[in-house]
Formats: C-alpha cells, structure tokens, sequence
C-alpha cells in the first residue's frame, strides 16, 4: 500500500509528476483539486479511514482504500486519564513505540516519538533498557499526529467558539534521540507547519535533545523554524557524565559554546530541562552552579520532579528542595518552572515509557 503522508510530501516538496498519488489522479481521470481534497480529509478533517471522507465519492472512496493506506503506524492500545492518554503503536516491523495526548486548560500537547526506543542510555530512564532498534520515518511521525488528532476530537469534541480541539503544540521528547534522527525530523516539521497539512506554529513546535552537538549545528544552519529544548540535568561535566553517558563524548564547555551560537542566530529563547534527583540533583551547591553556567543567557530552566520506577533505584526529590532550588535559581536572575508530572498515573511521564515492558522482563 502506498502512503499518503509520504505522497503529501512528495506532491508538494519533491517532482509532483513521479508521485503515485498523481498517477493515480490521471488514470481515474480526477481533477487536480481532488488531491487536495483527499489531503484536506486527511489533515483537517483528521479522517483516518477512507469510508468517513464522505466528500469524495463511494466510488473514490474505494478505489483510495484499495490502494493507499493513511496511517503508516497501528493504534494498538490507549490508556486514558483526565489528563493525558498514552497511546502505543506497532510498525509494520512489529516494534511498539508511545506517544503522549497532554490536555492543559487552553490547549493540547503531543510528545511524539521519533526513534523505535532509545540510544542515549541516560541513568535514570526506563526506555534505554530496550536497547536501539532503528529511527522512525517522517511519514511514521506524522501518522502519530494525526491519529492524535483524531482522538482528541472524539475526546473533547467542540470548543465554544464552534472549532474543534486538536494538537497546538508537539513535542519530540518521547522515545528518543530526535536529533540523531534529523532528516526524517526535519520533514515531518515541514508538514507540521505546512499551511495544507496542520498549520503548527513554529514556537508551537519543540525539539528537546541531549546535547548532540553536530545536529544542533546543522539545526542551526538548516534554519529550522522550531524551539529548542537541552535536557542539561546536571550543572557539571562530572554529574553529567554520569547521569548521561553521552556526556562523555560532548564537553559541557561545547554545548554551551554551540546553545551561545544558537540563541545568537535564531534569537528564540532556550528551554533547559533539569531532572530533580534526591541527594543527586537537588543540592543547593548545585543550583548555584547552574545558575552561573546559563547565568547570561536568553534561557528558562525547567525544574522536573524524577518519576519513579522500581527499575531503577532513584528518588524523586523532596518538594521542599524542589521549591528551595528554584528560590536560589530566581534569586540570581534565572526564569524558571516546576514542572507537572500529571501522567504519572498511567506511566506516561518523562522516562516511564515503557516500564510495563521492563517490569515483567
């Protein structure tokens, strides 16, 4: 089966004349605007089966199902919360990867997935115990998004002003690396922002990575119209290092040098997130360390509570150190947050993914 994701970009970004879905369109003798009708069911109207676009044609209809295919990912299971809805899909490979619905008051947040598990091996996560299986394509990216989509409008309906709910801001933070995935990130931001397909902000739109500095360059050079967010964790090489074995490989002193360059080009404001680990992260000593390392630039901290998991012997850091690190980080000057763990109940929360599958190993 042929995918529609993929022949969206192909039809606007590459030769419209070698893409199938305009094979298709000639030998069925459509018109030009039917193309963009099937991709207006798909990506505004979130239909994820053929039958429910009820503005084609029964005929169209059937001839589409019978020779493409919308979602290249399987919806498998989903969990739901008042808060957050997990989701897990299968790849036609069989591999399970996770993406996550977050409903705030005014808007909803997806974090995606962008790699069949994780190769970065960070200390205190569950989802690098699978070990690294392959990246995700863009089109599997997508099909993230637009089955999200789909489920928060069955979900929420309606808001009062007559539009319906749906994904505003997407996050690459789940199931990992998203830089070391680049080329297949970059597309599928392409059709995020792309006015045709979901018309996503650029500052709806957040990277989150481990410091992987060459891809941060190329980001740079690239001109990539999204926010940037550096999981830091830790205010010095040695605490980095051993929380984030890909620290090793990255210095501290260059990372800053290249988030400096990136701030400097892009002018965007730089998200850092910080994990709060008990008697690790959390140490006064350490906050004023952090605070001098991002002391002059254009930068917010956000402060994450750890989430535990039996797998792995870390504890969440005491609300009291929590609030008293972030005192000492707004005393000298630093914009920072503590972030909800609101999907904790359904094991949806930063580096949970995938415990179910880690516990009855």
């Amino acid at each position: 089966m042929i995918n529609l994701i993929q022949q969206f970009y192909e039809y606007y970004y590459e030769d419209k004349d070698l893409t199938e879905i305009e094979q298709f369109r000639k030998e069925n003798k459509l018109q030009p605007y039917r193309i963009k009708q099937i991709f207006f069911e798909i990506f505004k109207n979130t239909r994820i089966d053929f039958k429910d676009m009820t503005t084609l044609s029964k005929e169209l209809r059937k001839k589409l199902s019978e020779n493409f295919e919308i979602l290249s990912l399987k919806p498998i299971k989903v969990l739901d919360s008042s808060d957050t809805t997990k989701i897990a899909f299968e790849t036609k490979d069989w591999y399970i990867i996770e993406s996550v619905i977050m409903y705030h008051k005014w808007r909803v947040t997806l974090c995606v997935s962008s790699q069949v598990w994780c190769p970065v091996w960070c200390a205190f996560c569950v989802t690098w115990k699978l070990g690294f299986t392959r990246n995700l394509s863009y089109d599997e990216i997508i099909s993230q998004l637009i089955f999200a989509n789909y489920y928060v409008r069955k979900k929420l309906g309606k808001k009062e002003d007559g539009t319906w709910w749906a994904v505003r801001n997407i996050v690459f933070m789940w199931m990992w690396e998203p830089l070391l995935n680049y080329k297949n990130v970059k597309k599928s931001i392409l059709i995020m922002l792309d006015q045709k397909a979901f018309s996503l902000s650029r500052r709806r739109i957040t990277i989150s990575t481990s410091w992987i500095i060459p891809w941060i360059e190329k980001l740079i050079q690239d001109k990539l119209p999204v926010m940037l967010a550096v999981s830091l964790h830790a205010p010095n090489q040695s605490l980095r290092e051993k929380l984030i074995p890909i620290a090793k490989k990255y210095s501290l002193d260059s990372l800053m040098q290249i988030l400096n360059r990136y701030i400097e080009e892009t002018d965007n404001r730089l998200f850092y997130e910080y994990i709060m680990i008990k008697d690790i992260t959390d140490t006064p000593e350490l906050a004023y360390q952090l605070a001098q390392l991002i002391r002059w630039q254009k930068a917010h901290i956000n402060l994450i509570p750890y989430n535990e998991n039996p797998t792995i012997d870390f504890k969440e850091s005491s609300w009291d150190r929590i609030l008293k690190f972030k005192e000492i980080l707004e005393s000298e000057g630093i914009t920072v947050t503590i972030r909800d763990s609101l999907w904790r109940d359904i094991k949806g929360a930063c580096w949970q993914l995938w415990y179910e599958l880690i516990k009855n190993d």
